[in-house]
């Protein structure tokens, strides 16, 4: 069977947040005119999630295990071959739909489009404050300055943009793009596929919608510590795209200078 939009989610040790996410995903898509199934992948956690299998019996949602922790794009990547569909939407766990037909109103608004294959809503914190780096600019100069140099600018929207990238947090690609850029690549077990994968969409001549009209909460860092995997993520991002570029050695040098004259030292990349 080929569904309209398959919604994958991974789990890892976040249970109380899944819980949340299915309920308001489930009753965000309730009485929707797409034809959609949703997945969730245990990462090999510590979790038991039986009682969520029960509880959504009867469903369209299946549950299933990975013996080993296949990291954030391999446990995505494993997911998208289980079904077909027309897109892909990528869920963290640690969100809640917030608004009504939140994943409705960013399919049409992306199956109605000629122009984008990717799109991503607003990220709002519980404050319903705007959650930073929710997308990367891809307009102006400081942006230019950022996306030659590996990294990001942010600004707040309030109407549709074009992106450099969107979070992974939640994520809907067409999937005949993702499966032509052959998904995430493995090589990043936690934090920057999404800015790698969006990067190869850009470099094969398709565009990325960031959404603000539609917003969802994320509560963020609850799988792992940024330090755990931020680091390597960066340095794996800057040698597979930045590091040869001559763009990036002049803005590089510019950094090693100001970082000496005004900490003394070379910091490390955030």
């Amino acid at each position: 069977m080929k569904y309209d939009l398959i919604i994958q989610i991974i789990n890892y040790n976040t249970r109380k947040y899944l819980e949340t996410c299915l309920e308001s995903l489930f009753n965000d898509l309730n009485g929707c005119s797409i034809n959609f199934k949703i997945i969730v992948l245990d990462n090999d956690s510590d979790d038991d999630l039986s009682d969520l299998v029960k509880l959504y019996e009867g469903k369209s949602i299946s549950f299933h295990d990975s013996d080993k922790n296949l990291g954030f794009g391999g446990g995505h990547n494993y997911m998208s071959a289980m079904e077909k569909s027309k897109y892909i939407l990528i869920l963290n766990s640690d969100i809640k739909f917030i608004e009504d037909r939140s994943v409705e109103r960013l399919y049409k608004k992306l199956d109605s489009s000629i122009k984008y294959k990717v799109t991503g809503p607003r990220l709002v914190e519980e404050d319903m404050k705007p959650q930073r780096f929710d997308h990367g600019e891809l307009q102006g100069v400081a942006s230019w300055i950022k996306n030659n140099y590996g990294s990001s600018y942010w600004r707040v929207r309030d109407r549709d943009t074009e992106a450099a990238w969107v979070s992974g947090a939640v994520f809907l690609i067409e999937r005949e793009l993702f499966e032509k850029i052959k998904g995430f690549d493995e090589n990043f077990f936690l934090y920057k596929e999404e800015e790698d994968l969006c990067k190869r969409v850009r470099d094969a001549g398709e565009k990325i919608l960031y959404d603000p009209e539609v917003s969802v909460m994320h509560y963020g860092h609850v799988v792992a510590k940024r330090s755990e995997h931020f680091s390597n993520s960066m340095n794996y991002y800057l040698d597979k795209h930045f590091r040869d570029n001559v763009s990036y050695k002049i803005i590089n040098a510019f950094k090693v200078v100001k970082d000496l004259a005004f900490y003394g030292k070379v910091r490390e990349r955030e």
